[in-house]
């Protein structure tokens, strides 16, 4: 097991080798320097896992120093504890607000900076581990809403809200006949290659991923960040446009579906595990629409055309006959 790298920082020879030798004799991996210059290129060489700073020293003292430690890539949350000599003037509130996590008064016990060393290695280590595990969560979740999530504005409770949405749908078009003609291991990296740069068309304009199903990517405007209906509707559309082109640019056919209207948004499931969804009559005519659409073009409903008539060139399609719907629905074409 590697052990962590500690950074000591002090301009007397005799306080180093003390320290150095309290260190090294417990394990840790040891740099040194003498001034704040010195330290300031060692953390960016040789990134220590813990630094001890002495505060009285020449030209930069420990204070500058550690503000300009923080401002090191990677080193934000690295664990700093000032060394000081002087009981009586010693800043301990100027000291946090320079970025340390604790100080030490010299001459020091050797029992309590081993002590103080560990707890802060430790809490180091839980804090890296939890980030690990958020970035690992975070890739199951949509950017917007895993930023809802951690900023407080949505809560993991089972509830819903109705408001207006805009939804889209999307498929590839004869992808059933492409998943025979290919390995698993070929359709894995097709597939997911497809995936990744729908997603990255979504996430640039603002939407919110649901989910995939199979070949079907299904996203919606309006929650949990929304710029209004008319926005949305046509942040959706520009979305669309640019998946068709991205899509083309593969070799693929997709075709897009896309309906505006109320529908309920929220935690659905169980507490143990829930889904951040939609649902509604609005879902299912969006979802209709992509059914009816031809390959490499996109279907929109009345309702959006309403939003984004203004902005796009838009086609009369007519009625179109949707599975569930007793009437027509009338549709538009909508031209890059």
């Amino acid at each position: 097991m590697k052990m962590p790298r500690i950074l000591l920082v002090d301009d007397k020879i005799e306080n180093i080798k003390l320290a150095g030798i309290v260190l090294s004799q417990h394990g840790f991996q040891l740099n040194t320097a003498r001034n704040g210059q010195m330290a300031l290129k060692i953390c960016q060489t040789t990134p220590p896992d813990l630094i001890l700073l002495d505060i009285k020293m020449p030209e930069m003292d420990g204070f500058e120093c550690c503000i300009r430690i923080k401002q090191i890539p990677g080193l934000k949350d690295t664990p700093v504890i000032f060394l000081t000599a002087d009981r009586e003037s010693f800043d301990i509130v100027k000291g946090f607000e320079a970025g340390a996590v604790d100080y030490i008064f010299k001459p020091f016990d050797t029992a309590e900076l081993l002590s103080r060393i560990n707890t802060h290695l430790a809490l180091r280590n839980a804090h890296l581990k939890l980030e690990e595990l958020t970035r690992k969560a975070s890739c199951y979740i949509s950017p917007h809403l895993y930023q809802a999530i951690f900023t407080g504005e949505k809560d993991t409770v089972l509830e819903t809200t109705r408001k207006p949405l805009t939804i889209f749908f999307s498929d590839i078009v004869n992808f059933t006949e492409t998943t025979e003609s290919m390995g698993d291991k070929d359709l894995t990296q097709w597939l997911n290659n497809y995936c990744h740069r729908m997603a990255e068309l979504v996430f640039k304009h603002g939407g919110t991923l649901d989910k995939f199903i199979g070949d079907c990517v299904m996203v919606f405007f309006g929650d949990p960040k929304s710029k209004g209906e008319q926005e949305d509707a046509c942040s959706c559309i520009l979305m669309a446009l640019e998946m068709l082109q991205e899509a083309h640019n593969m070799g693929i056919k997709i075709r897009i579906g896309i309906n505006s209207g109320p529908a309920y948004v929220g935690n659905f499931g169980m507490e143990k595990q829930m889904n951040y969804t939609v649902i509604g009559s609005s879902v299912i005519l969006a979802s209709r629409l992509e059914s009816a659409c031809e390959p490499g073009k996109l279907l929109i409903s009345e309702s959006t055309h309403q939003l984004i008539k203004d902005s796009f060139w838009c086609e009369e399609n007519g009625s179109v006959q949707c599975k569930g719907y007793a009437n027509e629905v009338m549709s538009y074409w909508v031209n890059a």
